[in-house]
Formats: C-alpha cells, structure tokens, sequence
C-alpha cells in the first residue's frame, strides 16, 4: 500500500500522540535516578545504558527491560575481557565472551566484585523481568503453569490492571536497578571507590 505524505504525517502525529503519555513522569523518575557523579565506563556498555533510559522514556517497557539486562551484562563482561584478557576465561569451565548473564553474576560474586545484594538484584532483573518476555513457553509441572505464557506477557503490556503487576513496572524497576548498579560497577571495574 502506497501512503500520501499526508497520510504519513497523520500516522506520525498519532504515534507521537500515543508515545508522549507518560512522558513527563518519566523523565522525572529517570533524572530522580540519574547518577550525577561521572565514572570511566565501557563503550558498549554505556550505548545499552543510553538505550535503555531512552526506551523507558519513549515507553518501550519490554525492550527497556532487555536493554538494562544488556547494559548490566556488557558492565561485568567487560571488567572480566579486561582482567583475564580478549579471548580469556571466565573460569575453569566457560571464557568470557561466551558466558551467560548468570554465569558473569556468579563469577563476580565469587570474586567479591560484586556483594550478594547487587547479585541478588542483577539476578532479579534476569530472572523475573527479562526471562519471561524472551523466554516465554508453556512449562508445566505437576499440571500446574510454572512459566509465563505469551498471554501472560501480552497482559502484561496491554492489560496490567489484569495482574499484579505490568511491563512498565518491571521496566521502572529494571531502570532503577540500571541506574543504581551501572556507574558502581564502572567506578569498581576501574579501581574507583
């Protein structure tokens, strides 16, 4: 279908008008959370914290969920590329570049690089916020639903009133987590107190 520039233009305004509820409550949390104390901090990772910030700004909870999983994961992947070099290992079992989320949390509370409640919460957004929407499966045990379904998620985008709790929460809470941990683990990462 071929569309006019007058009807592009409609389309734009609706989109606009449809992202900008919100908004404004947002950039509030986000600067409420905002770091001021600048810290050194890996390339990569610091483009999936940007990411991260403007998709809970824009209201793309889901993809602000991942993109703060991703900030977090490049934060601790990079220390570790850095401390046992390109190409190293994480441990005994498993090198770096091809380490799992999990696995770098569990590497970095071992080394004491990170305290039980940072892994803790690392571990919460995995776990709870992150897993379900790029993990969702039917998983029964005992004829009971263990995992979320697609339709949970669904729900939890377009009808959270439904459940206990929505995507723009976990996302709040993915972000507040990101906001708190990033800079922290860049300052430790680079010998900064």
């Amino acid at each position: 279908m071929s569309y006019t520039n007058e009807q592009l233009e409609r389309l734009m305004q609706d989109a606009d008008k449809r992202a900008h509820s919100g908004r404004l409550e947002r950039l509030r949390f986000l600067l409420s959370e905002d770091d001021p104390d600048p810290a050194p901090v890996d390339a990569l990772a610091y483009e999936y914290y940007e990411e991260a910030r403007l998709c809970w700004y824009v209201g793309a909870f889901v993809s602000a969920i991942v993109m703060s999983q991703l900030a977090l994961e490049e934060a601790l992947r990079s220390y570790y590329r850095a401390a046992k070099g390109v190409g190293g290992r994480l441990n005994e079992l498993v090198k770096v570049d091809e380490a799992s989320f999990a696995d770098l949390i569990r590497q970095a509370e071992a080394d004491g690089w990170l305290c039980p409640n940072e892994a803790d919460a690392l571990t919460k957004i995995r776990k709870e916020f992150r897993n379900p929407y790029v993990h969702t499966r039917d998983t029964k045990a005992n004829d009971q639903l263990v995992k979320p379904t697609a339709f949970t998620q669904y729900l939890k985008i377009h009808a959270p009133q439904l459940l206990k709790s929505g995507a723009e929460d976990e996302a709040r809470e993915s972000i507040k987590i990101l906001a708190g941990l990033f800079r922290s683990i860049s300052r430790r990462a680079w010998g900064i107190k």
